[in-house]
């Protein structure tokens, strides 16, 4: 936890020391990162089968992220079963989760390649219940939504946020944003420059340095889903 006068150091900073990069940050390196990323976590969804648990999911994916050359992890992988995709980020889930017949299930990863930081996350659904069909094509559709409304409007982070909130509200779910409110990305590691979240970022984003997260979850708490990608 930050102490006050960390915090306060933080809170000083201007947007441009917000956004700042280090002397060996590349935009394509950053974009093929993040393909890259994408690619290993289409890779692990696809061999996930039901009665699969988390653990299995997250074997699957140490194998798969060591095939793709991976050079490290800067954040733990967060992998969600069934009821565990309403839970906060970075708090234990119920253990022992299996995937069942009728499921989602989403997965979040944190590869470095190439020296640079890949963040992705999505929904993905086993059988036909459409409920979850529909809340993980949702999570896609408000992430979209938000990302045009920021190229459109320029609004700043916590304008975005709110934004979110009215679409997930009208698309019938709740925005959870406990620990799922956006960060930055860069050359690893970004965290020596900037450690907030977009949520609170007072400016207009910069394109290729924020990842965009949406946790939709079922205003019954029974469900959720989850989308990110760079801004």
């Amino acid at each position: 936890m930050l102490g006050k006068a960390e915090k306060s150091a933080k809170d000083e900073l201007t947007p441009a020391e917000k956004e700042k990069v280090g002397e060996y940050y590349r935009e394509d390196s950053l974009k093929s990162a993040q393909a890259r990323a994408w690619k290993a976590l289409e890779t692990t969804a696809a061999q996930l089968k039901p009665g699969d648990t988390e653990k299995d999911a997250l074997a699957i994916l140490k194998s798969v992220l060591k095939t793709e050359g991976v050079e490290k992890i800067w954040h733990p992988p967060q992998i969600r079963f069934g009821p565990n995709t309403i839970q906060p980020f970075g708090k234990p889930g119920v253990s022992d989760v299996r995937l069942r017949e009728n499921d989602l299930f989403f997965l979040d990863i944190g590869p470095v390649f190439e020296g640079h930081e890949g963040d992705v996350g999505t929904t993905f659904t086993i059988g036909d219940d459409a409920r979850f069909k529909k809340i993980a094509s949702d999570a896609k559709a408000v992430f979209n939504d938000v990302r045009d409304e920021w190229a459109r409007t320029g609004k700043n982070g916590e304008a975005l946020y709110a934004f979110a909130a009215q679409r997930a509200e009208e698309k019938g779910w709740k925005l959870s944003l406990n620990g799922a409110s956006g960060h930055r990305v860069s050359d690893f590691p970004h965290a020596i420059h900037y450690r907030g979240k977009l949520k609170t970022f007072a400016a207009t984003p910069t394109a290729n340095r924020w990842i965009l997260e949406i946790h939709l979850v079922d205003p019954d708490g029974q469900f959720g889903a989850f989308h990110e990608d760079l801004l």
